[in-house]
């Protein structure tokens, strides 16, 4: 089976989803975040602070042509979708773009610490989640509204857009 990318707006749920969807299928879940963490044995917010959002996402560019092409769930990062070059991989996949709505995310991230830009309040992150949009929705195959439901029901939403 080809491996399912979820991508989407930081706090919609795709480690969360990921891991259950991964778990339901039978595959390995991989979390970009966590794998640009790994080999560049730093937190993403000291990534942020010592190197840049730049470098970052160099990294995270590096990550996304590293992984397994065949039975994983993969969960992006949310801004993955920034670089054009991403983009155009992405496209090429089977790419589920959980959209949740700014009140949605806020309610979930409003107490969050470790994200750089959510933490970053010079940054409007309800304008850059309408940035985004239309990146998301271009390298989807399919999106799936996240308001207003558990993960379990996303899963079964995903499994029947996937056919398995």
């Amino acid at each position: 089976m080809r491996s399912i990318y979820l991508v989407g707006f930081m706090g919609s749920g795709k480690s969360t989803v990921g891991r259950q969807l991964a778990k339901r299928l039978s595959l390995s879940f991989i979390d970009t975040d966590v794998v640009v963490e790994h080999r560049q044995n730093k937190t993403i917010k000291e990534l942020f602070a010592d190197e840049g959002e730049s470098a970052f996402r160099a990294y995270e560019y590096q990550v996304l042509k590293d992984l397994p092409l065949e039975d994983h769930v993969i969960s992006t990062g949310g801004g993955i979708i920034e670089r054009s070059l991403n983009r155009e991989w992405l496209k090429g996949e089977m790419v589920i773009y959980l959209k949740a709505s700014w009140a949605t995310i806020y309610n979930r991230l409003k107490h969050d610490e470790n994200r750089p830009i959510w933490q970053d309040n010079a940054r409007d992150k309800e304008k850059l989640l309408q940035e985004r949009e239309g990146k998301y929705i271009e390298v989807a195959t399919h999106v799936v509204e996240t308001d207003r439901l558990q993960a379990e029901k996303i899963v079964e939403h995903i499994l029947s857009l996937v056919n398995v």
